[in-house]
């Protein structure tokens, strides 16, 4: 079975980030994986499930600080 590709509506869903984050992230080479077809920006279901779960989780705000520091 293959993935299924979503939009950038669809991972702004998902993952509550703003457009231009996601824009910004394809510029700089960040956040999930994503394919081009002609002019269109889709993301494979598995590359946004694969970075979400690829984030770091934080027990508190303390330990998220410290983290960015690093």
């Amino acid at each position: 079975m293959t993935d299924k590709l979503m939009t950038q509506r669809e991972v702004k869903e998902i993952t509550g980030l703003a457009d231009s984050t996601l824009e910004q992230w394809r510029l700089k080479g960040k956040g999930p994986k994503f394919i081009k077809l002609g002019r269109l920006v889709r993301y494979r279901t598995s590359d946004v499930q694969a970075y979400i779960s690829g984030l770091r989780g934080f027990a508190s705000t303390t330990e998220a600080d410290t983290a960015k520091g690093q």
